[in-house]
């Protein structure tokens, strides 16, 4: 019984405490033009000494003194001295955000109910937790390479810093967790509360579901991690490469695409060159084992010897050479095949590239030239480059150099790198059959057009332009398409272009198809077969031997068929019928549009490709 009678004393204590400060008001005294706080009997119970105040609330109250709010217990005890621009309400943790002005910065903290400052009065921007964690909070960097960038860093509930400021946004934690994106690297990892690494930060995308992780790597692994974050699942994407590595080197960073420097080069596109005259020569193929799909990519790397042709870099004063590597067709080297080089001139065809002072090289700007053994060639508008630095010697821009020797634009131009290398990759993915509409989409596909194998150059991008009485076509000598690939888990996107490759002897061939497509307006229409389907008109490209290699893209309708050529105009690529006689553009009647249907489609078809000779 007296344990019983002492916790209802106890409470009953309590809960006068927030009735009494119920029953203080603020009162502004008439002599001083000042608040205090009077109590039901209008005394004075806290004298008047502030410029404004409010009503208690939870035991505080908000006071202003010159303009800046602070805060008082029941008793007239600043909890906060008056130096803050707002002061917000304490949450079921007993912790506030504070605010102070700064010209037009505000600069916010946090304050407990003993009135510390648990996190400094420094911040951009601050999340506090309603149920416990870490607070996560905005602040200038201190680390010197990082000096005054915004960084995202962590606080726990009693004001220890977890993390100082170092990611790019803010991590969202649950159940102890959390995922985060380094500036340090660009890339997102999982970190605890406690302050430990689960997961490096070497992915592009992270996925908390339940227990489980997954992430996407920076060579498009897919990875499963079970609750102690071991690997249960690993998945690689049809297609993805290795990207190129800039080694968190600026020059290396900035050369890639840089002419031909950094770029993939396939069988046909370098050609060992024996020079006739000063600008004529015969081009050869390159005595390399270039397997299946094999490239070689040219690479800076810092040159420790002085090799012949070396070239400074004007800046860190470090010397450099140019490789050339040999790399499987998914990125994995497989050697090296000049240990060092220079680029000596460029003209109209491409690049000259000298391979340990003795072979030179024509890397040529078109990755499907014809697959001749060997042919002469006259090099136009050849002009001798300036090896004597990095910005001569590799094209590079000292400004753009300049730039990624900053780690946030360094990290920008990482993600540009590795998503400019698998630009595409889902189109790798095998199509998706129901065989339930196998026979549908076959019959719907009875029209010759579908039957027609493509070549290179049959298959183009193309520029469409709209004119009062016609449109007019025209057409380009390579196919570059536009990719965007959405990865839904965990969930990333990334567009860009790409020009398609043809394979070292040209074989391949692209095919049309069509996908059937769940009651789309956006769609063609089966207006032959009464079946009320819908369908989008894929474009596929398939081996030398008939096995398919990728979805190259996917669209809506055929907009225009006319004197031979196939125009899908969103897609922004023809298909032409091959033919005799060459020509650039196509003039089309403007009322020639197709309308959106198979039986629009096949006619077309067979006035348009029925008659036409192959080659």
């Amino acid at each position: 019984m007296k344990s019983r009678s002492l916790l209802l004393c106890l409470l009953a204590v309590l809960l006068a405490l927030p009735v009494a400060a119920q029953d203080l008001k603020p009162v502004r005294d008439k002599q001083t033009r000042k608040y205090g706080y009077q109590a039901k009997d209008k005394h004075w119970v806290i004298e008047p000494r502030f410029d404004d105040a409010t009503r208690f609330n939870n035991g505080f109250a908000e006071v202003t003194i010159d303009g800046r709010k602070g805060l008082i217990d029941t008793e007239g005890t600043m909890i906060l001295p008056a130096e803050y621009d707002d002061i917000k309400k304490f949450d079921k943790n007993g912790l506030c955000e504070v605010i102070r002005k700064e010209g037009k910065t505000k600069l916010h903290g946090v304050a407990n109910q003993s009135g510390r400052i648990i996190v400094p009065v420094d911040c951009h921007s601050i999340h506090i937790p309603k149920n416990g964690g870490l607070i996560t909070v905005q602040r200038e960097s201190v680390d010197e390479m990082l000096a005054g960038m915004l960084l995202w860093g962590a606080y726990d509930m009693d004001g220890r810093e977890i993390y100082p400021p170092q990611f790019v946004s803010s991590p969202s934690f649950s159940d102890g967790t959390g995922i985060a994106e380094s500036v340090y690297t660009g890339l997102k990892g999982v970190v605890s509360d406690t302050g430990e690494t689960l997961l490096p930060f070497e992915y592009l995308a992270i996925a908390h579901s339940g227990s489980r992780f997954r992430t996407l790597g920076t060579d498009f692994t897919l990875t499963t991690w079970d609750a102690s974050f071991r690997r249960s699942e690993i998945f690689q994407h049809p297609g993805s490469v290795i990207p190129y590595d800039p080694m968190s080197d600026p020059v290396r960073a900035a050369a890639w695409h840089s002419g031909p420097v950094g770029q993939r080069l396939h069988r046909n596109q370098v050609k060992l060159l024996e020079m006739r005259s000063s600008r004529s020569g015969l081009c050869s193929d390159l005595r390399l084992d270039w397997g299946y799909d094999r490239f070689v990519r040219l690479e800076p790397f810092v040159d420790e010897n002085g090799v012949e042709g070396a070239m400074v870099d004007p800046v860190s004063g470090n010397l450099y050479t140019l490789k050339a590597l040999l790399y499987e067709a998914d990125g994995t080297l497989v050697g090296e095949i000049a240990r060092w080089g220079w680029l000596e001139a460029q003209c109209y065809e491409g690049a000259v590239y000298v391979a340990e002072g003795q072979d030179r090289w024509l890397v040529m700007k078109d990755p499907n030239a014809l697959a001749a053994p060997s042919f002469s060639l006259t090099l136009s508008g050849y002009r001798t480059l300036d090896n004597s630095d990095v910005i001569g010697g590799l094209g590079l821009s000292g400004s753009e150099l300049e730039r990624l020797r900053d780690p946030e634009r360094f990290n920008r131009r990482l993600i540009a790198i590795i998503e400019g290398e698998n630009v595409g990759v889902t189109s790798y993915l095998p199509p998706e059959t129901s065989l339930s509409y196998v026979r549908k989409e076959r019959d719907a596909m009875r029209d010759p057009i579908f039957q027609t194998p493509f070549r290179m150059g049959d298959v183009v991008s193309c520029l469409v332009r709209s004119r009062k009485e016609e449109v007019e076509v025209e057409l380009y000598d390579h196919l570059t398409l536009r990719f965007e690939d959405h990865f839904s888990d965990p969930y990333y996107s990334m567009s860009g272009e790409e020009t398609i490759f043809w394979g070292p002897n040209n074989a391949r061939t692209v095919r049309l198809s069509l996908k059937r497509v769940y009651r789309s307006s956006d769609a063609t229409a089966d207006d032959v077969h009464g079946t009320e389907e819908s369908y989008h008109i894929v474009l596929s490209l398939y081996e030398e031997d008939g096995s398919w290699l990728r979805t190259l893209a996917e669209a809506p309708w055929v907009d225009f068929i006319h004197d031979g050529v196939l125009v899908f105009e969103r897609e922004k690529i023809a298909v032409v019928m091959p033919r005799h006689d060459t020509y650039r553009t196509v003039h089309i009647p403007a009322a020639a549009r197709l309308p959106h249907t198979l039986s629009a489609l096949e006619q077309a078809s067979r006035d348009n490709f029925g008659h036409k000779k192959r080659r």
